[in-house]
């Protein structure tokens, strides 16, 4: 009981005055339907709820689905559509696949597999700095179908191997002379690499599946 997140009542308060505040007081705009204001009203509600910490993500997402199913806000009068509604999001093949995903991706930061594949690939290849580069780049190839964010993947990952090579060569980010020895030549093919590869899989990214969707 001691582990579990206590929950933050000012963000929480912010999160519901926000929602109603729009449902209640903040008219739909012309053209938008009563019901779509007030599903609107429940998002915003939720990011601010996320955004402030309220309570861990689950929690928060599990009383978002339900508001949706409870207000009936997208069938309106019709209870079993509303909960379906709610409930489409787990019946996406993709969603699903993002999820797995992300527990691969978990594993991997904790048992420092994602580390070791990337100093492997290095003890190969990295002779050269041009060798350091192309591991680097190999590394977040492997990792990109199994790290859903590109974020945890580029900085939680690859970027602690980039920084320590650079440190063992003496390339310090806050010296101006020896920033440019290696260490910004490895930052940038950091920078560089990550976007592609969060470009070549479905997985490598969240917002991928909803590009896949559109």
């Amino acid at each position: 009981m001691s582990q579990l997140k206590p929950i933050r009542p000012i963000p929480g308060l912010i999160a519901l005055s926000l929602t109603l505040l729009i449902w209640f007081v903040i008219p739909a705009p012309e053209g938008v339907q009563e019901n779509a204001w007030q599903l609107l009203a429940l998002f915003i509600g939720t990011i601010a709820a996320i955004i402030g910490k309220a309570l861990p993500i689950g929690a928060i997402s599990v009383i978002a689905i339900a508001s949706v199913a409870l207000t009936q806000v997208t069938s309106p009068g019709d209870a079993k559509a509303s909960l379906d509604d709610a409930l489409s999001g787990f019946s996406n093949s993709l969603i699903w696949l993002i999820g797995i995903s992300m527990i691969i991706s978990v594993s991997l930061n904790k048992t420092g597999l994602g580390a070791r594949i990337g100093y492997w690939l290095i003890s190969l290849f990295g002779k050269r700095s041009l060798g350091i580069a192309y591991s680097l780049t190999f590394s977040e190839l492997i990792l990109a179908p199994v790290t859903p964010s590109n974020t945890a993947r580029g900085g939680g990952i690859i970027h602690p191997i980039m920084k320590s090579i650079a440190d063992s060569f003496d390339s310090k980010p806050d010296d101006p002379a020896s920033s440019k020895k290696i260490g910004r030549f490895l930052a940038l093919v950091n920078y560089n690499t990550n976007p592609i590869t969060s470009a070549m899989f479905i997985t490598a990214t969240a917002p991928n599946p909803l590009i896949v969707n559109l």
